[in-house]
């Protein structure tokens, strides 16, 4: 029965904080993955339209969201929204090539 007087230094908690510190860790370098393509015409379009409103806030510092996040069909109900905003914040309003950049962008590397 515990007292709740044990010691984290003890070896066997010890050894359970370093391990779940390891699989914390894991899991932060699986998040910084590389956001993919953004290097093609597409993605140039995509890096940057999204980078304005999301700066740096994103994992990875590279200020757009990972579009493995979402499927083609939940960034389609997205995208509007954020169309919205971008007129609501008074920035440049995205045009049709952008736009459809944007959606092929996303279309290509949408979660499954």
């Amino acid at each position: 029965m515990s007292d709740g007087n044990e010691n984290i230094c003890d070896p066997l908690h010890y050894g359970i904080v370093i391990a779940l510190a390891v699989l914390l860790l894991a899991t932060a370098c699986a998040m910084l993955e590389e956001i993919p393509d953004l290097d093609t015409p597409d993605g140039q379009v995509y890096a940057r339209r999204c980078s304005a409103c999301h700066g740096m806030a994103h994992v990875g510092g590279h200020g757009v969201p990972d579009p493995r996040f979402r499927t083609v069909e939940e960034w389609l109900q997205v995208l509007p929204k954020m169309e919205r905003l971008i007129r609501e914040r008074g920035q440049q309003p995205l045009t049709e090539p952008e736009r459809d950049a944007i959606v092929r962008y996303l279309s290509r590397h949408a979660k499954s």
